[in-house]
């Protein structure tokens, strides 16, 4: 077991996603929803169990409960206390390991990091789809979108982003740090302020749950955004959108209550944006080359090139 699902089976991480009310209420919406009674259901990363649970008492004959991480084994007593032991069955091992007999109807996974594909989680998951997933099966999250969208927010940029180095600290000047920590490319969490969108945003992946394979997630365009307002361009924003169920959509975007995703902010060299002018943005998607469960973004705007670390 590395190190990474050690930390999935903290409590201190279990609590910190369902408490996440946005997020675990959407999921309980969407699998009432979709469950129908006798389904065959697979809860990937179950951690607490709750997701196999919600199955379970929307009518699941049998969900299959699979983990990792420690947290699998507190996933049976869980399920026992609340006496669904009949028809959930848990797996405790790697997704790769995990085979049945008959096929499922669903497979329910809350795969999703910051940008959706941080933590590398959608390849285990498309592998498990490919092996019990029976044909016309269904998936939830069936459809995921990363969506990507200029911004003005200058009291971001200049207290917690590159511009903080412009100001004197007892005399002393840094100014160059600015100019360097936007080499060193990092985005970092944070709430956006729906009021410092720049433009319309645009989705730089979309991917059909159902059908994606993988590498899918790694993609390269160009997005032409109309500025609506006059600003400084400071900076970019990145989060994403999940489609649970017909009826039930997850977008933990800044128009939208806040999550403990949040939305991932990319610092750009400020450059003036004027109301009806166009920003023609080439983009880059990809694995980073280093750390695999971390995503490498590249954003191009005229002479500018930004490489960001996303993680």
């Amino acid at each position: 077991m590395n190190d990474y699902t050690k930390w999935y089976g903290e409590l201190e991480v279990q609590r910190l996603m369902v408490s996440d009310r946005w997020r675990t209420d959407a999921f309980a919406r969407a699998i009432q929803e979709v469950v129908t009674a006798g389904d065959v259901v697979v809860d990937l990363g179950t951690g607490t169990g709750i997701l196999a649970m919600f199955a379970a008492r929307a009518g699941a004959s049998k969900v299959y409960a699979i983990d990792e991480a420690d947290i699998a084994t507190m996933a049976v007593e869980l399920i026992q206390m609340n006496g669904l032991e009949e028809s959930i069955e848990v797996f405790h091992g790697s997704a790769a390991k995990f085979q049945i007999q008959e096929k499922a109807d669903l497979i329910i996974s809350e795969w999703l990091g910051h940008m959706a594909f941080v933590e590398g989680m959608v390849d285990d998951l498309l592998g498990v789809r490919d092996r019990v997933l029976k044909p016309g099966g269904r998936m939830l999250p069936s459809a995921v979108e990363v969506m990507l969208a200029p911004i003005d927010d200058p009291v971001l940029y200049s207290n917690h982003g590159p511009g903080f180095w412009r100001r004197l600290i007892h005399d002393v000047d840094l100014s160059i740090l600015e100019e360097l920590e936007l080499k060193q490319g990092r985005g970092f969490q944070t709430f956006i302020d729906a009021a410092s969108l720049l433009s319309v945003p645009s989705p730089i992946v979309a991917m059909d749950m159902r059908r994606a394979a993988p590498g899918d997630q790694w993609t390269t365009g160009k997005i032409d955004f109309e500025v609506k307002r006059d600003g400084v361009l400071n900076g970019f924003v990145g989060w994403f959108v999940a489609e649970l169920s017909e009826n039930v959509i997850l977008d933990t975007g800044p128009n939208h209550p806040q999550t403990h995703w949040s939305q991932m902010y990319l610092p750009f060299p400020p450059q003036i944006a004027e109301k009806g002018s166009h920003l023609s943005v080439d983009y880059q998607l990809a694995r980073h080359p280093e750390y695999w469960r971390s995503l490498e973004v590249t954003i191009e705007l005229g002479d500018c090139i930004q490489r960001y670390i996303v993680d």
